[in-house]
């Protein structure tokens, strides 16, 4: 279990909860990137990493989805396997989209995070993880 102070600078004037994360394609040990803050967003289906990071990710499609969320819809997003580290909790092996409307920073979706369990403290502005739960 570890306990994650809110990040202030995501350009909101509350911190949010967030993660550094980094990602492994399936066939390999070694990530390809690392030290990438990532927003808990419990509203995200998926986990979304920033579009630019697309090409150098080098990964083949899974499937492809319908998306939508405000300022965006498409209806064929590929999705893309990638074991995803955060902070040092169990690596998962889940689906990510690259996400054209966020530069800077990722989203941790509820794919990832129904691995976990996850208390908000929000009067502390602490994030809490159990990555135990099975």
């Amino acid at each position: 279990m570890g306990e994650h102070n809110y990040h202030p600078w995501f350009g909101s004037p509350e911190p949010c909860p967030a993660l550094y994360i980094e990602l492994t394609r399936p066939t390999e040990d070694t990530p390809f990137l690392r030290d990438l803050i990532a927003a808990v967003d419990t509203g995200a289906p998926l986990t979304a990493i920033p579009w630019k990071y697309k090409q150098d990710a080098n990964l083949y499609p899974a499937r492809q989805i319908k998306l939508q969320w405000p300022g965006y819809s498409d209806d064929r997003v590929p999705t893309y396997l990638v074991e995803v580290n955060a902070e040092g909790y169990r690596p998962e092996l889940v689906e990510v989209v690259f996400d054209p409307t966020h530069s800077e920073y990722a989203l941790i979706g509820r794919n990832l995070m129904k691995h976990w369990h996850v208390l908000l403290k929000g009067p502390e502005q602490v994030l809490e993880i159990d990555d135990q739960p099975r």
